[in-house]
């Protein structure tokens, strides 16, 4: 392997010039998105399949949408940029390292070799090369036609479904003693050593969000520092399957011995601390970051980012500060007529922070549920459909079975429902602006049959 080597525009056209990428994003542009899901659909139509993926011809190893932060070219070039200016200069250093072992490690599994590196070079370097990505995602775009680069096939047996993700010696990191992953992740997901990154199909429908919001802080607070490939859902036997396989291995570990290496709980003196400094916060203040102040941004998410801002301008944040110009450009257009100040805090005190806010305001939770007893109402008025069936089917709609089976664990959980929410009727918008709530109960009636 040789030294990271300054990047610079020229190059990255002549590496897309003489040579394929990769790990480009093949469904980044929407219109690619809509594409591949409607060849899915008519490819298991036809063969009467319940299960299938969506392949790339080109992008052998797709990059999820926020953790693309290193590109794979044929020839052997490695791309790369870690974006570590949410922390500390010790950790930065500590996971940008990491960062890069993490990737070089997944293409050595996947038997890819590594000639030459471009990076930066030093910390001063990290926004300027996030740019750098950027421009390597719209000359992908720009190389590659979606139209001819997607195909779809079947999900592979069971059996044979193992034994590919566990070849080369591929490691399920989320059962493995040399990792620190909550245990509880491993009722819904699986992340390997190369990259890949499967999702139980139960935490998704096809209507809207049924448990997503366990995936979603599973994601903020661990995936951005291994290397990830762009989420795959499949089955839940198929999930159970592979940490079945990982208690062969010596490397694995059961979730109880993972659990007695977690960190200890806040003692019983710090928890008093921990919440006399938030009865504080919510003195004469409100939180207004109760949901997150933009869908499309999900960079902005307070579960993702880990911060507060409240009404008199007082921002309480984990990891940045007045001087991170990307993130108070974005809090400035959220909040313009706010003037901030900063205070920095723990994790845990950020946690216990948005835990508590329903004591003091309403909080996401209820939102929610109002959000979909408006929704409900409304579509009383549209139908013949009684109030009980209006609230079952906007549950449906939502994703859940029925009004009953409506259960929100926590309020970061309720962020992600209603973002789900706003989305839906933003694209239902799309399709009929007037009334985007008919044209939701259009498409959920042609699903049910």
């Amino acid at each position: 392997m040789t030294d990271t080597n300054s990047l610079n525009y020229e190059i990255i056209e002549q590496l897309f010039q003489n040579s394929a990428c990769l790990t480009y994003n093949p469904l980044e542009p929407m219109a690619a998105w809509q594409y591949a899901k409607e060849l899915q659909q008519n490819f298991e139509k036809e063969h009467n399949l319940k299960y299938s993926r969506i392949c790339s011809k080109f992008a052998k190893m797709r990059q999820g949408q926020y953790n693309a932060r290193f590109h794979y070219f044929a020839d052997g070039t490695l791309v790369h940029c870690s974006e570590p200016q949410s922390f500390s200069e010790n950790e930065t250093n500590r996971y940008g390292t990491e960062d890069l072992e993490r990737i070089m490690t997944a293409l050595k599994i996947r038997r890819y070799p590594v000639n030459k590196i471009y990076g930066p070079q030093n910390q001063m370097d990290v926004f300027y090369y996030s740019d750098f990505l950027r421009y390597i995602s719209s000359q992908a775009l720009l190389k590659y036609s979606y139209k001819e680069d997607l195909y779809v096939e079947p999900l592979p047996n069971k059996e044979d479904f193992v034994r590919e993700c566990f070849a080369n010696g591929n490691i399920l990191l989320t059962a493995s003693k040399d990792e620190l992953l909550p245990p509880s992740c491993r009722e819904f997901m699986a992340l390997f050593a190369d990259g890949r990154y499967y999702v139980s199909e139960e935490y998704r429908s096809h209507l809207g969000t049924k448990n997503y919001g366990k995936v979603s802080r599973f994601d903020a607070d661990y995936l951005l520092h291994y290397c990830v490939m762009a989420e795959e859902y499949i089955p839940q036997d198929y999930l159970n399957a592979l940490y079945k396989e990982a208690e062969k291995y010596e490397w694995f570990s059961s979730a109880e011995e993972t659990m007695a290496r977690m960190p200890k709980r806040t003692n019983v003196d710090e928890l008093v601390k921990m919440n006399k400094y938030i009865d504080d916060l919510f003195n004469n203040r409100n939180c207004l970051t109760v949901v997150n102040p933009d869908i499309n941004s999900t960079f902005m998410s307070p579960d993702f980012q880990q911060y507060a801002v409240f009404s008199d301008g007082l921002v309480v944040a984990v990891y940045h500060d007045e001087d991170d110009k990307p993130f108070m450009k974005s809090l400035k257009k959220y909040f313009p007529d706010l003037t901030f100040r900063f205070e920095k805090i723990s994790k845990e005190y950020m946690e216990q922070l948005y835990r508590r806010l329903p004591e003091f305001q309403k909080g996401a939770t209820v939102i929610y549920v109002e959000m979909l007893k408006q929704k409900a109402r409304k579509l009383k008025r549209m139908t013949d459909l009684t109030h009980i069936e209006a609230l079952d089917v906007v549950a449906q709609m939502a994703g859940w079975q029925s009004w009953k089976a409506v259960k929100i664990e926590d309020e970061a959980h309720a962020r992600e429902l209603i973002d789900a929410e706003k989305w839906r009727k933003n694209m239902a918008a799309n399709f009929n602006a007037e009334n985007p709530l008919a044209e939701e109960y259009r498409r959920y009636l042609k699903h049910r049959r």
